[in-house]
């Protein structure tokens, strides 16, 4: 852990007035001392440094959220032997994709901002105490989201709440478990509504920074996870009745106007994204992974799902294109049209709107079947803006209920990086009531020659969170390898 906190920031003095400024500015080689949080423009480029971090993790949030589930398998060009072996089961604690030390380092720089921006308010004037507690509510946004991402790949993790400010000083800390990781995680979100800001001066901000509506849109995530369903459906109704943010209709003009959220970015309909822009030097990878390179590619699972409607906008020339399964969502510039995007600088999409609706869809099912009426309302509007016309019904069991909504999950958000947690989520509620719900999914795409040997591995529901790698175990003596991985090396 010692090497994960080390702090890599360093004083920033420009004033932050654009995206370009504000998440490319790149700390040198530094400490961030007591001595440094003097005026308020440091304090913001330290919470632009966390966003920065955040952004780093996008591999990562693929891998972790897709390529365990059925949604994506690896592709036919240049595939990392870590991803294909996390694709195949095979994960062991050397595997580079299951290192958390970004996701440590966002924590750390959003620690950073809440330990000292209360004690710029003395040092400067122009930084007053609302300013201040918006900059809070963004740092305990971003340390929330972080360990929701920690706590659903590794389950108990180790909880950092003070910041890591002397790479002298030995840092190790053992793991807490799930469950106070959850109880912090929606402390933090909680807590940091109340000063968030619903809208900002810019587009990019009100996308890209933490709103009111990023932090109810991760509390209803949350709530999903800890089975607090009302509260899931209050955090959603916070967000649908806003009055920011509302689905894209699906055609406009003859033109699928759905694709808009991923050509253009920043949507009506996005609620966090994290930002890329050409013309401001901002560009990710996710043409090369997706296209150039072909490391990721749609199942035929994913492409079945689209089968019984030959009208959702969704499928063949938006998400995926026919024969080579590429993620055409990241790739083209337009639906259905084959012409690729000039730069990669699309956004990456953490939460939008649909995912609002499906997820108050998904709570309403734990509520009983006196509200499955109301479940399938929800899943039908995401399905009339994919101009589907044919409805679906309210089925008659939890679980039934529970598959409608994941398979409109896994139409609507291909590649977005939700679909093993989706599987794993129903699944493990009630003490694992729906296991068998999980090995069936993961097996839709699992080669036959190896799906007996995968099975007996999802059988354990250790298995089914990954292992601390070995470098952090080295690290960090108080730390002990997820219980799955102890004889595996």
């Amino acid at each position: 852990m010692r090497k994960t906190y080390i702090c890599l920031l360093a004083v920033l003095t420009l004033a932050i007035s654009s995206c370009n400024d504000w998440l490319e500015l790149q700390p040198e080689n530094n400490q961030v001392s007591d001595e440094y949080w003097t005026n308020k423009e440091e304090v913001e480029a330290v919470l632009g440094a966390g966003y920065v971090r955040l952004r780093e993790t996008m591999e990562q949030q693929l891998v972790w959220g897709e390529m365990r589930g059925n949604g994506l398998t690896t592709g036919s060009g240049a595939i990392l032997a870590d991803i294909f072996r996390i694709n195949q089961w095979d994960i062991l604690p050397g595997n580079d994709f299951v290192k958390w030390d970004k996701f440590y380092q966002v924590i750390n720089y959003a620690n950073m901002v809440i330990k000292y921006a209360p004690e710029v308010v003395e040092r400067d004037p122009s930084f007053n105490q609302n300013v201040m507690q918006s900059y809070l509510s963004e740092a305990y946004f971003l340390r929330g989201l972080a360990y929701f991402y920690l706590v659903r790949n590794f389950r108990d993790v180790p909880l950092i709440t003070d910041p890591y400010m002397d790479d002298q000083t030995a840092f190790e800390v053992a793991k807490s478990p799930s469950n106070e990781i959850f109880q912090q995680i929606k402390m933090d979100l909680e807590g940091a509504v109340e000063y968030a800001k619903e809208v900002a001066p810019t587009v990019w901000e009100t996308k890209g920074r933490a709103t009111k509506w990023a932090i109810y849109a991760t509390l209803a995530d949350v709530y999903l996870w800890t089975e607090e369903y009302d509260k899931a459906i209050a955090a959603c109704d916070a967000v649908i009745n806003s009055g920011q943010l509302g689905l894209l209709e699906g055609m406009v003009n003859n033109n699928n106007n759905w694709y808009r959220i991923f050509s253009e970015g920043n949507t009506n309909e996005g609620i966090f994204e994290l930002q890329f822009d050409f013309d401001k030097s901002q560009t990710n990878n996710l043409m090369s992974w997706f296209g150039t390179n072909q490391r990721y590619n749609v199942t035929e699972h994913t492409v079945t799902l689209f089968a019984d409607s030959d009208e959702d906008i969704r499928g063949e020339g938006s998400s995926y294109l026919e024969g080579d399964f590429s993620v055409w969502k990241y790739l083209g510039a337009e639906a259905e049209t084959g012409i690729p995007r000039t730069y990669s600088d699309q956004n990456w999409i953490i939460y939008r709107i649909a995912d609002i609706y499906l997820m108050k869809a998904e709570a309403m099912v734990m509520k009983g079947a006196g509200s499955y009426d109301q479940a399938a309302q929800l899943i039908n509007q995401v399905r009339e803006r994919a101009q589907i016309s044919a409805p679906v019904s309210a089925a008659s069991t939890e679980l039934e209920m529970l598959e409608l909504v994941m398979e409109e999950r896994g139409r609507e958000f291909v590649g977005e990086g939700k679909n093993w947690y989706d599987i794993l989520r129903v699944a493990s509620r009630n003490d694992y009531e729906y296991k068998d719900y999980l090995i069936t999914q993961v097996l839709l795409t699992a080669p036959a020659s190896s799906a007996p040997i995968i099975r007996s591995k999802l059988l354990d529901v250790n298995s089914h969170y990954l292992p601390i790698h070995l470098e952090e175990l080295a690290a960090n003596r108080l730390l002990e390898q997820n219980p799955y991985y102890d004889n595996l090396n």
